[in-house]
């Protein structure tokens, strides 16, 4: 008996070295971006000015991993990442909505580069070529050696590099990365994304700035405290480059539901987690308009493989435009989550 003690205290000793191994390291290479830090910018086309409107496109890629097979161990459910079959078919898909949806701008995130989780594809480097003649910015807000999975054996999730990005036909005139504030305790934090905005500018017209803002707000934050935070500095951001005299464009995904939505907006068996969540009701920008589109849900629940009227389905991703701007058209396009676990949202939008 004392000998089978031993072995266990050893295993169990080994686990504990080999974790607090493991944290340390992840705490020694941590991400530590600054504030404010310039993006990377590449492909600066030439080409025409703006003219009397823009469409935009913004999507949720999911990397790639996130089909409608698959579940996610984060949201409840047991899966880690895809078979690299089902991710080469989800990017496929992904490509294909891409080439075939027309826009002046593109807004993607959790766009990888070279992730575990996407069997090492540089997905920025992939949508530069597809999308030849736009000018590419990319901001990182994942960017960990290793992620553990739930189990010691079998699939691992691995190191991850993702972000956010930007792609347009007209070139930048700057792009700039902006952490947003609030993160979750070590050691937790160090394996969580370090939340950011990224912020790009075009020339408009009159000479005037257009600015793009692509945000994806805190999820897992029961209670929205981190939002709150993230939606204060956001706020902030957006109203000072307005009052500088630009138009400025919010996009992405705010993990939170859409104004006039809830839900309960799409009837499904499964009910909302609860970590989804309402806009904060004092966080009003006004004059600001909203482009979202109800006719369709842009994000899904992965507590399990999809099923239409059976999975949880809500409206999270959307726009929010300055006063000088006017929306013309919006639209959910529904893939039904066939690539990924959001639906993309195109805008078009109208200069005052």
């Amino acid at each position: 008996m004392r000998k089978i003690l031993l072995i266990i205290a050893y295993i169990l000793l080994s686990f504990v070295l080999i974790l607090g191994g493991l944290v340390l390291w992840l705490t020694v290479t941590d991400y530590r971006p600054g504030e404010s830090e310039a993006a990377e910018i590449s492909n600066q086309p030439g080409g025409s000015p703006v003219q009397e409107s823009l469409t935009i496109l913004n999507w949720n890629i999911g990397y790639g991993g996130l089909g409608e097979n698959m579940d996610f161990f984060m949201d409840g459910g047991t899966g880690v990442r895809a078979s690299e079959s089902e991710y080469r078919e989800n990017w496929k898909g992904i490509e294909s909505l891409i080439g075939r949806t027309a826009a002046d701008i593109y807004f993607f995130q959790e766009m990888d580069r070279k992730s575990t989780r996407s069997y090492k594809n540089d997905q920025y480097q992939i949508t530069s070529e597809l999308l030849k003649g736009y000018s590419a910015t990319f901001a990182p807000n994942y960017k960990v050696k290793y992620i553990p999975s739930p189990t010691i054996v079998g699939t691992q999730y691995g190191s991850v590099y993702s972000g956010l990005s930007i792609f347009s036909r007209y070139p930048f005139t700057g792009s700039r990365r902006y952490s947003l504030p609030g993160n979750y305790k070590w050691p937790k934090s160090v394996f969580f994304l370090d939340r950011c905005l990224l912020v790009s500018t075009i020339q408009g017209p009159g000479n005037r700035d257009i600015v793009f803002i692509n945000a994806h707000l805190s999820a897992y934050d029961k209670g929205g405290f981190l939002k709150k935070d993230q939606l204060v500095y956001l706020k902030e951001l957006a109203e000072n480059e307005y009052r500088e005299g630009k138009y400025v464009i919010i996009g992405g995904d705010w993990n939170s539901y859409m104004p006039g939505t809830n839900g309960d907006t799409f009837k499904t068996a499964e009910e909302a987690p609860d970590f989804y969540q309402s806009l904060p009701s004092d966080w009003i920008m006004e004059g600001w308009t909203w482009g979202t589109d109800d006719s369709a849900p842009t994000n899904r629940s992965l507590a399990a493989p999809y099923e239409k009227g059976k999975t949880f389905t809500s409206l999270i991703d959307g726009f929010l435009i300055s006063p000088n701007l006017e929306v013309k058209s919006v639209k959910t396009i529904d893939l039904d989550f066939k690539y990924t676990d959001h639906n993309p949202i195109r805008l078009e939008l109208l200069f005052k």
